[in-house]
Formats: structure tokens, C-alpha cells, sequence
């Protein structure tokens, strides 16, 4: 097997069982280890990406910066508490909105009534969940609007990639919703919401990226023709 892939298998691995202890140290209320755990999750994302990607181009950038901006609303809202909350909402903002730049070729590329209606569920969603939260909200109240919005249009522009994309895109949103739940609606009781946060937004991000580096043409391990684009949308 080449070097490449064998990082990028234990790369996926190693995510793997960072998710897993973490879900884990959430659930035995271990909160160093879920402080140690959830800083790795964009880093080790990255290093799949990097070593599949054939060469540099505005995908994987676009990819990049969203995984740049997820570590810091996964790491920074640790190291500043009393601003958790904006952090955490600003990262995955922008977050999201990087994501959405690389998602939307995909949807452009070919147009189907299906995925165009997927935003009426999507939405209703959102608009539900941002009105139930209002209150909440208090001085966050425009940033959680941003959000929402932003949100919702990655989750509807997933579907335009592949199965594992939509999936993630999805799982995003659930993930999301669930977290909004917890900080802004007052009285929200779910069982194990927390725990369902993590889990969620773990698999909905390694589906994403992962349905990302399966729409790559060629990876970096295999030999590739001249003049190989890495993404056919960038055509």
C-alpha cells in the first residue's frame, strides 16, 4: 500500500477513535478528555483531505478554510469561556460558508426538482427552530440568525454533491438544531442531547469531507493523467 494512503487510512482511524472517546467523555462526564479529544477533529479531517488531494485547487482551499474555521469553534471557546458561545457560533458561521462555496458547483452542475424541494423541509426547520430560540438568544440574536440561514443553505447545497455529502449536510443540521436546543431554549429537555450533538456533528462532518475527497477523480496515491482536474465541477 503507498505511504499516502496509509496515512490517509489512519487518518480516518485516528478521527475515528478521537470521536469515539469523545462521545465517550461526554457520557462518563470526563471533561479533560473531551477537552483533549475535540481539538483534533478539523486538524486530523485535514490531513485526509491533504493527503488525497492530487494538488491544490479552490475545493480544497475552500475545504481547508471551513475546517480551519470548525477547529476554532471546536478549540478557541476553551481557551476564552466567557465567550464560548460567540466563538463557538462564528467559527462553524464561517464555517459553513466555506463549505457552501464548495458545495455549490456540485449543485449548479445539474438541476433536479427532488433536491430543489428539499428546501422547503430544511427551511421550515430553521425558521421553526430561530423563532422557538429568539428569546434565548438575547445579545446573539443576529449572529444566530446568520447561522440559521447559513446553515440551512449548506444543508440544502449538500445534495447536490453525492449520498455521503447530502448525509452529512443533514446530520449538520441535526446536529445544530440540537445544540441550539440546549443554549437558547429555555426548558428544552432531550435525553442525552449532548452526547447526540457530538455524535451527529462527528459523522456529519466526516461524511462530508469524505463524500468531498470521493468526488476527486484521482487521489494522490494513484498515478494521475496529464492534465487531471482534482474536482470535475471546476471545469
Amino acid at each position: 500500500m503507498p505511504p499516502l494512503r496509509s496515512i490517509h487510512l489512519a487518518s480516518w482511524a485516528a478521527y475515528a477513535l478521537a470521536a469515539l472517546l469523545n462521545v465517550g467523555a461526554v457520557l462518563a462526564d470526563a471533561e479533560t478528555l473531551r477537552r483533549l479529544t475535540q481539538p483534533l477533529f478539523a486538524p486530523l479531517l485535514m490531513v485526509v483531505l491533504l493527503t488525497a488531494a492530487p494538488h491544490r485547487s479552490r475545493t480544497t482551499t475552500l475545504l481547508m478554510g471551513g475546517l480551519l474555521c470548525a477547529w476554532a469553534g471546536d478549540s478557541l471557546g476553551q481557551l476564552i469561556p466567557q465567550g464560548a458561545q460567540l466563538i463557538a457560533v462564528a467559527g462553524f458561521l464561517a464555517a459553513l460558508a466555506f463549505y457552501s462555496a464548495a458545495l455549490a458547483p456540485l449543485w449548479a452542475r445539474s438541476w433536479d426538482a427532488m433536491r430543489i424541494a428539499l428546501a422547503i423541509p430544511y427551511g421550515a426547520v430553521v425558521v421553526g427552530l430561530f423563532v422557538a430560540c429568539a428569546d434565548g438568544a438575547g445579545p446573539l440574536l443576529g449572529v444566530v440568525a446568520a447561522y440559521a440561514v447559513a446553515l440551512a443553505v449548506m444543508a440544502f447545497l449538500s445534495a447536490g454533491g453525492n449520498g455521503l455529502t447530502w448525509s452529512g449536510g443533514t446530520l449538520f443540521l441535526l446536529s445544530s438544531s440540537l445544540l441550539a436546543m440546549d443554549w437558547f431554549l429555555p426548558g428544552a429537555s432531550i435525553a442525552l442531547s449532548t452526547e447526540l450533538v457530538m455524535l451527529t456533528y462527528t459523522v456529519g462532518h466526516a461524511l462530508l469531507i469524505g463524500g468531498m475527497v470521493r468526488l476527486m477523480p484521482r487521489r494522490r496515491w494513484t498515478v494521475c493523467a496529464p492534465g487531471a482536474s482534482l474536482v470535475v465541477v471546476e471545469s
